[in-house]
């Protein structure tokens, strides 16, 4: 992805409850203008540079996500075909390593954030093997690709952590 096409791409910025503002000072001394602030981050939109940007410079913000879909979490299946949708190809080697990690207020059927992940785990997998006739691995400590899934409920947002280990890292 060439920087002009990423220009529209969408972030969100984590950190600790109640320094969002200043996690948005940071961003805009960057020259990033911070969109909507959250209890626990700073989403923005702008080109892939801008993510690295916070990342680099960032001194409040504990992971930096790249947005990929917003996806139905009404149910285990919705949820899978959700993520099987993305491609991943773009994003991880069918050699690469991943992990999966859940935040968020979680939709009604769920009852433990594990069985989440590993439906995400599936559906990526899933797609990279029908594509490339191999499939990444699970690596939990040192993913080449860590996926972040943050639940609101009924929905979910799938990313990319860009930051990889937490910041203060």
């Amino acid at each position: 992805m060439t920087e002009s096409e990423g220009a529209g791409l969408q972030f969100f910025a984590a950190c600790p409850l109640n320094v969002a503002d200043l996690l948005a000072a940071e961003l805009r001394a960057v020259g990033i203008e911070p969109g909507r602030e959250h209890p626990a981050g700073v989403s923005f939109a702008g080109p892939l540079s801008h993510g690295y940007l916070a990342c680099l410079h960032s001194r409040t913000a504990s992971r930096v996500l790249l947005t990929l879909a917003d996806v139905p979490a009404t149910s285990p299946e919705a949820l899978y075909e959700g993520v099987r949708a993305i491609d991943w190809l773009q994003h991880l080697a069918p050699e690469g390593t991943l992990a999966v990690d859940t935040v968020g207020e979680s939709p009604s059927w769920l009852r433990h954030s594990q069985f989440a992940a590993l439906k995400v785990k599936d559906a990526v997998v899933d797609r990279i093997r029908e594509a490339a006739g191999t499939r990444p691995s699970v690596d939990t400590d040192r993913p080449d690709l860590r996926i972040s899934v943050r639940f609101a409920r009924e929905r979910a947002t799938i990313g990319i952590d860009l930051s990889g280990e937490p910041l203060h890292r």
